[in-house]
This record gives C-alpha cells, sequence and structure tokens, in this order.
C-alpha cells in the first residue's frame, strides 16, 4: 500500500511539473534583443591565454578585440622563469 502511495505522489510531482512547463512555454516572454541604438560604443572581448615549455618557464598575456571592428584594441604577452 505505501508502494502505491508513493507511485500516486511521485506521478503527480511529475505531471505538475510538465504542466507548469507547459504553461510556462504558453505564456512566455518575447526574445530579447540587442541594443541597437548605440552602435558607435564599442564591444569588447578579453581573452587571456597561458602556456607552459620544458625549460621551467610559462609564458602568459591577453588581448582585447573589439568585437563591432575586429580590431585588436590592446595585448600583452610575458614570459615567467621559475627558480630554483
Amino acid at each position: 500500500m505505501k508502494s502505491i502511495l508513493f507511485y500516486k505522489c511521485m506521478l503527480s510531482v511529475f505531471v505538475t511539473l510538465l504542466l507548469l512547463n507547459f504553461i510556462q512555454g504558453v505564456f512566455s516572454s518575447k526574445t530579447a534583443m540587442a541594443d541597437t541604438l548605440h552602435e558607435t560604443i564599442g564591444k569588447y572581448q578579453i581573452s587571456a591565454w597561458s602556456s607552459q615549455s620544458v625549460s621551467r618557464s610559462h609564458h602568459s598575456g591577453y588581448y582585447v578585440i573589439d568585437t563591432t571592428t575586429g580590431k585588436v584594441v590592446d595585448s600583452h604577452s610575458e614570459v615567467h622563469s621559475v627558480k630554483d
């Protein structure tokens, strides 16, 4: 009897979640759109990188790209060595 009650409760929870998912899909909000009023403002992406070589040193750096024009705005790289 307890197992049947457990299955009924789990089934009702599952049906409730499916029903809520369906209702959310019916009353969904509009898709977000990008702001096109300020196209002169640059949209930037930064990327950092690092690599290690066998000679107990590693290289690291970053670069910043303006995603509107595709130009590299800033970049920098360094070499770090491990001292014994």
